[in-house]
């Protein structure tokens, strides 16, 4: 049983809104930009915060998925970046509906 701070479909919102937010992320010729996916990853890491107790795995899960400390071939880790964390939100969203339809 998932242990959230706040309404399942509040979550489920909120995680949503992340996703769509990756089209806000602006790009340059080479692919994403850098340090768009840096504040984005942050935005993010903010509301699974929200969405999650303390002691919840998925705030420290998702802080997992990072970006090396080097910015060379940025373009391509950050592109790399995005998409593991796109399926990540979507897996938890999946859990979130589970947990929804599973009687206490």
């Amino acid at each position: 049983m998932l242990n959230l701070k706040i309404p399942p479909e509040k979550a489920i919102l909120q995680i949503n809104e992340r996703i769509e937010d990756i089209k806000t992320i602006r790009e340059n010729q080479y692919g994403l930009e850098y340090y768009d996916v840096i504040g984005w990853c942050s935005k993010t890491w903010s509301v699974i915060d929200m969405i999650y107790e303390s002691d919840d795995y998925h705030p420290e899960e998702i802080r997992s998925i990072a970006l090396s400390n080097c910015s060379c071939n940025s373009h391509i880790a950050a592109q790399i970046l995005v998409e593991a964390y796109h399926s990540r939100l979507l897996d938890y969203i999946n859990e979130i509906r589970i947990s929804m339809k599973t009687p206490e």
